[in-house]
Formats: structure tokens, sequence, C-alpha cells
């Protein structure tokens, strides 16, 4: 089996859900939306590595007037707030793809601390409703565990 990740092979699979009949939307959308659509194909893109990939699949989509969520790392490797900028003005949503589990070895604590710091300065540059956890095998910590107890996701919302 052969096996293609290319723009190419990428614009061919948004071509078919298009084709198709598929709405495609966001998870901001999914989530707030009182009524989803019958056929939809939610996309949503972590932001691991290479920002620049992230940048190039975010005008193929535009191009097809697809709108994606792209989950970004607030590590100096991805974190280019010019890039997050230009990909919400194609039309595409922007999260917080947190690892403050990792950053504050296991300290629920300190977890929220830096979850609190690190998405103000993600929402600096874009507005920000959703977050995704990043996960790390290599680290003794899960990220979601940050989440346990008390803890709520409404005292972060906007």
């Amino acid at each position: 089996m052969t096996r293609d990740f290319t723009f190419e092979m990428y614009e061919q699979l948004l071509e078919a859900g298009l084709d198709a009949g598929y709405e495609h939307i966001t998870v901001r959308e999914y989530l707030s939306s009182h009524e989803l659509p019958e056929r939809f194909i939610i996309h949503r893109h972590d932001v691991d590595r290479k920002p620049e990939n992230a940048l190039a699949m975010a005008k193929l989509e535009a191009e097809h007037e697809i709108s994606s969520t792209y989950y970004f790392r607030t590590i100096e490797k991805t974190f280019k707030p010019q890039m997050i900028r230009e990909i919400e003005a194609l039309g595409h949503e922007i999260g917080y793809h947190y690892e403050d589990m990792d950053r504050a070895d296991g300290n629920v604590d300190e977890a929220h601390e830096s979850f609190a710091a690190e998405l103000a300065r993600l929402r600096d540059h874009a507005t920000v409703d959703t977050v995704c956890m990043h996960g790390n095998p290599l680290t003794a910590y899960d990220n979601r565990d940050m989440w346990d107890g008390n803890r709520e996701f409404k005292k972060y919302a906007l």
C-alpha cells in the first residue's frame, strides 16, 4: 500500500468531500451549532512541528472555501504570530494545542497558571474559543489530567 500525504492528494480528498455533498465545518461551528448539517466533515489540524505546512494547507482549503480549525502549540518552533493571524484571516479557526501539565511537571496548579498565560498569549493574536490537548508519550504526564477535580473550562471562556 502506498501512502500519499501530499498537498495534491489532500486537495483530491477535499474535492471528493465537496463533490459528495458534505459541508465542511470547524470545531467551533460543531460545538456551537444548534442544528448540524445532514452531512458534514470537521477539519482540524494540530500544528506540532512545521507551521509553514499549516499555512500552505490553510491556503489550499481557503481556495476551496473550506474552513478548518488549526490547533497551535505555543512553543518557539510553532508559535508564529504573523502566520497565526494569516491563517485566521483566511477564514480558519485558531485553537490552543495545550501541553501545560508537561510544562508544569504534573503540578496541577502550575499547569492552570501556564494554561491561562499561554491561552492569553495566543489570544493576543487570534480569537481562540476551543482547545485541544497535545499528547506526548515521552513524558510521564497526561495533559488531560489538569481537568480532574473541580477544574472547569468555563473560567477560560471569552
